[in-house]
């Protein structure tokens, strides 16, 4: 199975990078890169570590009901997880960061990733709104209106559904549990042994304050990165209005918002120059600016968070294979697990 999740990331990225590079002179490329102002990209690294640094204070703000946290533990944590997304495949690094969290805080790795889900839901929420408002406002071509309307349905859905297992957390367990009953039996045993803290962790926020500061906080990561894009189109010359790269931010998240290819590679590119050159940017300094934005998103927070982990004596590749036993011994009830935290001996 993994070997085939592997195959079809590989197959997923080749297709966008060839929609991607298809159409694209290659002269004109090159000149694009040979014109890049690479002075821009230092306030775009400070937006970029600043926007992680948020990330992580929003986990710890949910995260820290159940488990205590430092500010760095958290950031750490949160580092080498968006590290092993970068790397791996089917965004591993959200299951690296939930081990971690029993591994070294003695925390529940099943309510660990319910507050990761609820992660997700709320960076795909409020990416949705940065991509329809700016189709919205700034009109855009059929195939990202398309994807606007499409994203926009699914997370406003998947948000709705949080909420109201916050608010009716009986029910909702009545109606998972309800429709294990449809799934194969050895599936069914696992997961119900990991429902009931898996839900622990999507329904800690409650109340409307709770919900306000950790979306403020999402409101706040997103904004930030999108600052950082400006700076890195700035550098390729590109002439946009700063708010027009929301969209860019929205569209380009969102198209690897399926955990399929290692770091998002190709559906990442095609759909930020897709942007780009909606408003005015040429194929190639679109092309150009995306690539060289996506290699700027992924290389320093890969190199901080496996620096990190070297440090912590932490080996990600292990947290990554052996995760599947830890799983299951949580599932089991099992509570004397062995150490399979990938450390150094």
């Amino acid at each position: 199975m993994r070997h085939a999740r592997t195959l079809l990331g590989i197959l997923v990225s080749a297709l966008f990078l060839w929609l991607l590079l298809a159409r694209v002179d290659r002269a004109e490329l090159l000149d694009a890169f040979r014109a890049v102002q690479v002075g821009w990209l230092a306030p775009a690294l400070l937006l970029l570590a600043a926007s992680v640094w948020v990330r992580a204070e929003r986990w710890r703000s949910v995260i820290g009901r159940t488990v205590s946290m430092t500010s760095w533990q958290a950031t750490s944590l949160v580092t080498i997880g968006l590290a092993a997304n970068n790397v791996f495949p089917a965004r591993a690094g959200e299951l690296a960061r939930a081990l971690l969290v029993r591994q070294r805080h003695g925390g529940s790795s099943a309510t660990a990733l319910g507050t990761i889900v609820v992660e997700r839901i709320l960076d795909g929420l409020v990416l949705a709104l940065f991509l329809a408002g700016t189709v919205a406002l700034a009109g855009s071509t059929p195939l990202l209106r398309g994807f606007a309307a499409l994203c926009a349905l699914g997370f406003g859905a998947g948000t709705l559904a949080t909420v109201a297992l916050g608010l009716w957390p009986a029910r909702g367990r009545a109606l998972l549990t309800w429709l294990l009953h449809f799934a194969p039996r050895a599936i069914r045993t696992r997961v119900q042994g990991l429902l009931g803290r898996f839900l622990e962790g999507l329904m800690l926020l409650r109340g409307p304050g709770a919900w306000a500061q950790v979306l403020a906080l999402t409101l706040a990561t997103w904004l930030l990165e999108a600052g950082a894009y400006v700076f890195v189109g700035r550098a390729f010359g590109l002439d946009l209005h700063p708010l027009l790269y929301l969209g860019v931010c929205g569209a380009a998240n969102l198209a690897i918002a399926a955990p399929s290819t290692s770091g998002g590679i190709g559906p990442y590119e095609f759909f930020a120059r897709e942007v780009v050159v909606r408003f005015g940017a040429t194929a190639a300094a679109g092309t150009a600016f995306a690539l060289v934005l996506h290699a700027f998103v992924l290389v320093p927070i890969a190199v901080a968070g496996f620096a990190i982990a070297w440090a912590q004596n932490v080996r990600v590749g292990s947290l990554r294979r052996q995760a599947p036993l830890e799983v299951a011994a949580e599932a089991s009830g099992v509570t004397d697990a062995p150490d399979m935290s990938g450390r150094r001996t």
